[in-house]
């Protein structure tokens, strides 16, 4: 027994505002991702030196997080120094929580020639200075949110330079990237077919003309069109769902033949959209890395059949695939 009109609009239109606030709420957690990786976050700062290590410095820091610390070196050539012989340059970095347990204890070696192979980046570069950059893995916060710091550098150096200036920077407020991402993507996606479906129910289905035996050159034509149009979404990601419902809607009316093509054209991109966000979401465990290219070539390959089937004049059912949208009746 099929639903009554009323009963399948307000399916449609929860669908459609349901699938809207995903599509808005997918910035949230996608912003914030963007955000910190291009930013990084607020970040507190606290100059170090040789002379003046920082030694039980307490702070306070968001309990539950993860947080991560940071040293930047900025070094200057002296002539005075022995460049020939090699030392380590040991800066250390030590952080506990409130009941003395080692959140973390590392160390780097600040010698200017050796910070690739201390996790460190060169930052900076000139003729006579060098700026160094190491960032330390990050640290989950105690419940309370109270750490100690103790932070050292070397006293003495023989790498052919002095330390100008010395400072670590704390981030306490650190993005979790897989889960922001795979959350933000999740809700853009699901938010996109839903919002998709809905609109396109609303409008609903307009009479069409029975199928005929043979459909002629243009709605052959028509029909082929319908799936080729799937291709877009290798040159505009999403956007080409909104190119085919928009020229399924305008040429639904010419016969059944076309509509059905076109309804099942748009059924199976939307299906694709579903299956990518599977794989997307399996890509966490890596399964997924095997399966998005698997679903990319279903997609042109399943494409390419149904243009064919639509330009011979035949309908044509593509397999694994969710009707979202029904047919008129």
């Amino acid at each position: 027994m099929n639903p009554s009109p009323s009963h399948v609009n307000r399916k449609a239109l929860v669908a459609a505002v349901v699938g809207t606030a995903c599509l808005l709420g997918s910035c949230a957690p996608l912003g914030k991702a963007a955000y910190q990786s291009w930013y990084g976050g607020p970040v507190r700062v606290f100059p170090l030196s040789a002379a003046a290590p920082l030694q039980g410095m307490a702070l306070t820091i968001e309990p539950g997080r993860h947080a991560r610390v940071a040293l930047r070196v900025s070094l200057k050539t002296s002539e005075a120094a022995a460049v020939s012989e090699r030392h380590a340059a040991l800066a250390t970095l030590k952080i506990r929580d409130s009941e003395g347990h080692v959140l973390q204890d590392e160390s780097r070696d600040t010698d200017a020639g050796a910070a690739h192979g201390a996790q460190g980046r060169i930052a900076e570069a000139g003729d006579d200075r060098l700026v160094l950059h190491y960032d330390f893995p990050k640290f989950m916060a105690p419940a309370n949110g109270r750490i100690l710091i103790d932070a050292a550098l070397p006293a003495a150096r023989r790498d052919g330079t002095v330390v100008e200036a010395a400072e670590l920077t704390l981030n306490d407020a650190l993005c979790d990237y897989a889960v922001a991402v795979t959350l933000g993507v999740f809700m853009l996606l699901a938010g996109w077919i839903a919002a998709v479906v809905g609109v396109l129910t609303l409008l609903g289905n307009p009479s069409t003309p029975g199928v005929s035996a043979a459909p002629d050159a243009a709605q052959r034509h028509a029909a082929m069109r319908g799936h080729l149009l799937g291709l877009l979404g290798y040159l505009l990601p999403l956007g080409h769902l909104l190119v085919m419902a928009r020229w399924w809607v305008k040429h639904r009316g010419l016969s059944a033949f076309v509509e059905e093509h076109g309804r099942e054209a748009l059924n199976f991109q939307l299906s694709i959209l579903v299956y990518l966000l599977i794989a997307f979401t399996l890509s966490l465990v890596l399964i997924g890395l095997l399966m998005l290219p698997l679903v990319l070539l279903f997609n042109i390959v399943m494409m390419i059949e149904a243009a064919s089937q639509a330009r011979a004049g035949h309908r044509f059912r593509y397999p694994l695939t969710f009707r979202f949208l029904r047919g008129p009746g």
